[in-house]
C-alpha cells in the first residue's frame, strides 16, 4: 500500500492482502493451536504502533482545525453536528429496543453470586472528562478529556490575531503524524495475521457457549447497522450511494473489526471519507467539513456501537430468568448513555447493579470480549464515517432528503430487522434455553472427589458398639472401619439427592474426603431437625449438612472451626424482589395484612435470633413460622409465609428448582453466619477434624468444591486446543 491508496487498484490490492492475512491467521491457529500462540506479540506490536500516534494526532488536529475557524464558521459547525448525532443516537436506542425483543421470556433461578457482597464500581467521571492535567489525560488515553482540552485551546485561538505562525507549525505536525500512521498502516496484513493467528489457536468455542445469545444478537445488530441501515441513511440524505459508502469504507471496517480497535484506524476512516467526498466540489479554504476535524470531534461522544452494546443487560436478565423492573428503564438508559463515554468495563457492572442482576455474569462478558468488542468497533467505525458524511453534507449544502429512497429503505429495514429478531428468538428458545436448564444443572450434578463405599441408614439407631472407658469415637471408627455421618437429605446445595437418586452436595463430597483420609467407609444417617439428639444418643459420630452455629449448640456440643461463611438473605416471590431493597420497606410491601409472616428453619441461627426478638417484644408485629426444611416454604400451597430468611447460598440453590422465587439481600442487611461440623464431646475426633479441615483449605479442596457446588462453576480439565499438528500429524505431544 502506498500513502493513502486512493486509486481503486491499490485499494483492492490492500483489501486482498488483509483478507489473505485473515485466512492465513485462521489456518495458522488451526494447524498449530496453542503452540503457535507466540504470534500474539506480532499483533500486540502492530496495535501498539497504531496507537502510538493516534491520540497525539487527535489533540493536534482538533486544536489546529478549530483554531483556524472564524466565529461564524464555529456557530455553523455546532448546528451541523447536533443533527447527525441526535439522528444516530435515536437509531441506536431504537435498535437496542428492537434487538432486546430477541430474548424469549422464561424463568430460571441462579446459583449464588458473590456480587451480593460487592459494592458497585464508581467510575472517575471527573478524570474522564476534565483535563486537570492534560499530560495525564494523554498518558492514560482519556479521550474525552483530551478532546475537551483540544477544543478549548482551539476555541481560545479563534479570536487571536497572531496565530498564523502557530497554526503553520500545528499543520506541519498534523501532516507528520498522518504520514507516520500511514507508514504503520502498511503493516496491517502482518499485524492482522498475528492477531487472528493467536485468537484462532487459543480460543475455544466452549468459551463462547454461555454467551452465544448475546453474541448472536449483538453481532446481528452490528451487521444490520454497519452493512445496511447506516449506509442506507447516507443514501437517503446525501448525494452518495450505499454501494459507494461500503466500497470506500471496507478496509477501515474490516481492519477495525479484526484488530478490535477503532481508535487505531482513525486515519483509515479519514481516508475513506475523503474518497467518498472526492467527487464534491468543495472550497479548499473551508475547514469545518474536513474529516480531519469531524472524525476526532465525534470520536469521544457516545457512538451507536456503545449504545447497542447495552443489549447485554436484557441478555443478562434473560440468562438468569429475571425480569427488569420497568420503572428503572429510564435510569438504565440515562446511566448507559452517560456511561457510553467510558469503557464498557466500567459501565456494564454499574448497569447490572442498577438492574439487580448478579454481576458475576460480567466475568463471562469479559471472557468473550475479543469477539464482542470487535462488533462494537465495527459499528463505531461506520458511525464515524456516517456522522462525518452527514455533517459535511449539512455544512456544504448537499444534505437533501430523498423520499423515495427513504420509503424503500425504511420498508426493507423493517422487514430485515423483524425477520432477524424472529429468527434469533426462535433459535434461542429451541436451542439455548432447552440445553441450558438450570434445574437440570443442579439435579444432574455428580460428586467431584474420590468416593468411598457408603450406605444410607433407613432407620437410625445407636451405634452397635457402645463407647467404653479408654475407647473413644476415634478408636471405634478406626476399629470398625466405618464412620457414621449425620446428614440432612434436603439441604441444597450441601446434601441432597440428584435426579439419579444419588446423594450429592458440598458436604457429601467433604464427607467422602474425610472417610478417605481415615481409610473407612461411610454410613449416612439422615436427620431433619433432631441432629442434637442423634449426637447425644450416639447415633452419629459427626454431623455435616450446612449446619449454622447457634448459641444452644455451642453450649452443648464442641465444634471445629467454621469451614465456610454464608450470607443471610431473604427469599421472596419473584414479583416482589424489586420491592425489598431494604428491611425498612419489608413491612410496607404487604398492605392489608395485620402481621408479617416470616419463615425460618428450625434450630438455625436466624430462628434463634428472631425468637429472642419476639419473646422480648422487639418484633411484636410479625408471625414467626418455624419450618423443618426450605422445601416447606417453596412447595406449600397455600404459602406458609411471606418471606423466608435463610442463607443466600441455600436460597439460590432452591431457586434453581423454583424460579418463581428470588433471593434478595437488602442493602441494610449485612450478616455472615459460619457453618460448622458438629461432633459429640470427643477431643481426639475434634482435633483430627481441625487438622483435616486445615489441610483441605491449604490444598484447595474446599475452594474447588465451593466453586462447583455453591457458585455453580463446572470443573473442567484443561485440555490442549485441538489442532492439526497435534491431533492429526502427531508432531506435538
Amino acid at each position: 500500500m502506498t500513502e493513502s491508496p486512493n486509486k481503486p487498484g491499490k485499494q483492492r490490492r490492500f483489501t486482498t492482502q488483509i483478507i489473505a492475512a485473515l485466512i492465513l491467521g485462521i489456518a495458522w491457529g488451526l494447524f498449530w493451536g496453542e503452540s503457535g500462540s507466540w504470534v500474539k506479540w506480532i499483533g500486540d506490536a502492530f496495535v501498539g504502533l497504531l496507537q502510538m500516534s493516534v491520540l497525539p494526532y487527535v489533540a493536534v488536529s482538533l486544536t489546529f482545525n478549530v483554531g483556524r475557524l472564524s466565529a461564524g464558521q464555529g456557530s455553523k459547525l455546532a448546528r451541523a453536528v447536533i443533527i447527525p448525532l441526535l439522528l444516530l443516537w435515536s437509531i441506536g436506542i431504537l435498535t437496542l429496543g428492537v434487538m432486546a425483543l430477541s430474548f424469549p421470556a422464561w424463568k430460571a433461578g441462579s446459583f449464588y453470586s458473590t456480587s451480593m457482597l460487592e459494592e458497585p464500581t464508581s467510575p472517575e467521571w471527573l478524570d474522564l472528562f476534565i483535563p486537570t492535567n492534560p499530560f495525564y489525560s494523554l498518558t492514560n488515553s482519556l479521550v474525552p478529556a483530551v478532546v475537551l482540552f483540544s477544543l478549548g485551546l482551539g476555541i481560545a485561538l479563534i479570536p487571536v490575531s497572531r496565530k498564523e505562525s502557530l497554526l503553520a507549525q500545528l499543520e506541519a505536525l498534523v501532516d507528520g503524524l498522518t504520514h507516520l500512521n500511514r507508514l504503520v498502516v502498511r503493516l496491517s496484513p502482518i499485524g492482522i495475521f498475528g492477531i487472528v493467528g493467536h485468537a484462532s489457536g487459543t480460543m475455544s468455542l466452549a468459551q463462547m457457549g454461555l454467551l452465544q445469545g448475546y453474541l448472536l444478537v449483538y453481532g446481528s445488530a452490528a451487521a444490520l447497522l454497519s452493512l445496511w441501515v447506516l449506509p442506507a441513511l447516507v443514501a437517503c440524505c446525501t448525494p452518495f450511494s450505499q454501494r459507494e459508502v461500503l466500497r470506500a469504507s471496507r478496509d477501515a471496517l474490516l481492519t477495525a473489526f479484526i484488530i478490535g480497535n477503532s481508535f487505531a484506524v482513525l486515519p483509515m476512516i479519514i481516508e475513506a471519507i475523503k474518497r467518498i467526498m472526492g467527487r464534491l466540489s468543495l472550497d479548499p479554504d473551508e475547514t469545518s467539513h474536513s474529516p480531519e476535524y469531524l472524525v476526532p470531534l465525534a470520536y469521544p461522544v457516545p457512538d451507536i456501537g456503545r449504545i447497542v452494546g447495552l443489549v447485554f443487560i436484557p441478555f443478562a436478565a434473560w440468562f438468569y430468568g429475571m425480569q427488569i423492573d420497568p420503572t428503572i428503564y429510564p435510569q438504565l438508559i440515562g446511566v448507559g448513555f452517560v456511561g457510553a463515554f467510558a469503557k464498557p468495563v466500567v459501565t456494564v457492572p454499574l448497569l447490572l447493579n442498577l438492574a439487580e442482576i448478579p454481576s458475576d455474569i460480567f466475568n463471562l462478558y469479559v471472557a468473550v470480549g475479543i469477539i464482542a468488542s470487535r462488533f462494537g468497533d465495527l459499528m463505531k467505525a461506520m458511525h464515524l464515517i456516517v456522522f462525518s458524511l452527514l455533517a459535511a453534507s449539512l455544512l456544504v449544502g448537499a444534505f437533501r432528503l430523498h423520499p423515495r429512497r427513504l420509503l424503500t429503505r425504511g420498508v426493507a429495514t423493517v422487514v430485515i430487522a423483524g425477520a432477524s429478531v424472529l429468527a434469533i428468538r426462535m433459535f434461542l428458545f429451541y436451542s439455548f434455553e432447552e440445553s441450558f436448564n438450570k434445574d437440570d444443572l443442579a439435579r444432574s450434578r455428580q460428586l467431584q472427589g474420590d468416593i468411598v463405599p457408603a450406605t444410607i441408614v433407613k432407620q437410625s439407631t445407636p451405634n452397635s458398639s457402645p463407647l467404653v472407658d479408654g475407647r473413644g469415637r476415634m478408636n471405634r471408627i478406626v476399629e470398625q472401619g466405618v464412620i457414621r455421618i449425620g446428614i440432612d437429605t434436603d439441604e441444597l446445595p450441601f446434601s441432597y439427592f440428584n435426579k439419579d437418586g444419588q446423594l450429592v452436595g458440598f458436604d457429601i463430597d467433604m464427607a467422602h474426603q474425610l472417610a478417605l483420609e481415615l481409610n473407612v467407609s461411610i454410613e449416612f444417617v439422615p436427620f431433619v431437625s433432631n441432629v442434637e439428639e442423634l449426637l447425644r444418643d450416639d447415633h452419629i459420630d459427626v454431623a455435616m449438612s450446612g449446619l449454622e452455629g447457634t448459641v444452644k449448640r455451642a453450649m452443648e456440643f464442641p465444634h471445629v472451626q467454621p469451614y465456610m461463611d454464608v450470607t443471610v438473605a431473604l427469599v421472596v416471590p419473584d414479583h416482589r424482589r424489586h420491592e425489598l431493597r431494604s428491611l425498612d420497606r419489608l413491612r410496607k410491601t404487604l398492605p392489608g395484612q395485620s402481621r408479617l409472616r416470616i419463615a425460618v428453619i428450625a434450630n438455625s441461627r436466624a430462628a434463634e435470633v428472631l425468637l429472642e426478638q419476639v419473646q422480648t417484644g422487639g418484633m411484636w408485629d410479625i408471625d414467626l413460622v418455624e419450618l423443618a426444611s426450605e422445601r416447606d416454604f417453596f412447595e406449600s400451597q397455600p404459602s406458609v409465609a411471606d418471606v423466608l430468611i435463610t442463607s443466600a447460598e441455600v436460597g439460590s440453590a432452591w431457586t434453581l428448582k423454583h424460579p418463581e422465587f428470588s433471593v434478595v439481600k437488602p442493602v441494610d442487611l449485612d450478616v455472615r453466619l459460619p457453618l460448622y461440623y458438629l461432633v459429640a464431646d470427643e477431643s481426639r475426633l475434634e482435633e483430627f477434624l481441625e487438622y483435616w479441615l486445615e489441610l483441605t483449605r491449604r490444598n484447595g479442596t474446599i475452594d474447588d468444591f465451593y466453586n462447583y457446588w455453591i457458585l455453580g462453576l463446572d470443573e473442567q480439565n484443561q485440555q490442549p486446543r485441538w489442532c492439526i499438528a497435534r491431533n492429526i500429524l502427531g508432531w506435538i505431544d
